[in-house]
């Protein structure tokens, strides 16, 4: 049974990053404005699915960054997750669960007060959604999440997290 929950965590996981390369991963938010970011519950396939701040100046230790991947660990403020990558044939790899991921396959991220928070329901094969705000308490382990915010060193600090729910 449990087998069986992960096959179809899987399959989300991959069609989801499949819809997000189809879609092509676009800012369709045509206003210039940093300031301006939506809040509180929206729905449809136009939500924004990157972060509006700005990308660090080159020549610093941090950067914009951004991680998919299954929450493995919570400590805190701290969370673990299992990466998800992508090969150059266009699929997807997730890091098997219960046996030894390389350093490589495994992230860090810190969130604090000033993390977005926002739970995402996807249906019909992930062609539809709606966004809910959240809180930190809604990141669980086993939970699919996309993490941008401030890379320094290993860690980044999130500036915004999204909690994927296949329906």
């Amino acid at each position: 049974m449990k087998s069986k929950k992960n096959i179809k965590i899987v399959i989300s996981v991959v069609g989801l990053v499949i819809l997000m390369i189809a879609a092509g991963c676009s800012n369709t938010n045509k206003n210039k404005n940093p300031g301006n970011e939506q809040s509180g519950a929206t729905s449809g396939n136009s939500q924004n699915n990157k972060s509006s701040d700005a990308a660090a100046a080159p020549n610093t230790t941090t950067s914009n960054a951004a991680l998919n991947g299954i929450v493995t660990k919570i400590e805190g403020n701290k969370i673990t997750i299992s990466k998800t990558t992508q090969k150059s044939n266009g699929s997807i790899v997730l890091h098997k669960k219960g046996s030894p991921a390389a350093a490589s396959d495994i992230g860090i991220f810190e969130v604090n007060n000033d993390t977005t928070v926002i739970v995402r329901t996807l249906s019909d094969k992930g062609m539809n959604y709606t966004d809910t705000a959240a809180s930190k308490s809604d990141i669980k382990v086993d939970s699919f999440v996309s993490i941008w915010g401030e890379k320094d060193g290993d860690v980044v600090t999130a500036t915004k997290v999204i909690v994927s729910i296949f329906n």
